[in-house]
């Protein structure tokens, strides 16, 4: 299990492991991020991922069975169907939502969407309602797979697949990421965040 000593402040958006701040995974992968964002309008990034994490606390809440839906506003609804007929179609069992994570070897936490079981493996699975998938992603989910190892040793050699879950037409998709070199992106990206913030 995660370390009790591990806090965190979501204002701030900011992981504290024994008092000390830890960087995000997605503050790791902030600089590829931008390059491959980089012709979007700043003020629709934004919106986009202030919409985005909406539509995580709507399946937070749904798999918790605390949403009030006569509350939901109309723009979350279809997501909250889309994300009803993946778990019907697909048969996923979610075992952690919105869980944080920590990687003591490497230095860095961060919060996954969903790990659980589909088709009788582990999965983790990264849920996405942009258009397409970036390819930050895969080192996204690798990072989250690794933090999730150490935190969770029962997890053991086990393999887990990594996926991102599209919810941003008019069905869900499934997109697997199978690269092995995703955990070294993540970790020479991390090489040079912790570079920058020394110097």
């Amino acid at each position: 299990m995660i370390a009790s000593a591990l806090s965190f402040n979501a204002e701030q958006h900011e992981y504290r492991l024994d008092g000390l701040v830890l960087p995000s995974v997605t503050q790791v992968l902030a600089e590829l991020s931008a390059r491959i964002y980089r012709f979007v309008n700043s003020a629709d990034m934004v919106r986009t991922a202030h919409f985005g994490t909406a539509v995580h606390a709507v399946i937070k809440l749904e798999h918790a069975g605390e949403l009030d839906e006569d509350a939901l506003d109309d723009q979350l609804r279809p997501y909250l169907a889309k994300w009803r007929q993946f778990r019907a179609q697909s048969g996923f069992e979610v075992h952690l939502g919105e869980q944080q994570v920590l990687s003591r070897k490497y230095g860095y936490a961060g919060t996954l969407d969903l790990f659980g079981k589909l088709n009788g493996r582990y999965a983790l699975i990264d849920a996405k309602r942009t258009a397409g998938v970036p390819r930050t992603a895969g080192p996204q989910t690798a990072a989250y797979e690794q933090a999730l190892r150490e935190s969770y040793p029962f997890i053991g050699v086990d393999p887990v697949d990594r996926y991102a879950l599209q919810l941003c037409d008019s069905k869900w998709q499934l997109v697997p990421f199978r690269d092995r070199d995703d955990l070294r992106v993540f970790l020479s990206a991390l090489t040079l965040h912790q570079w920058s913030a020394a110097s």
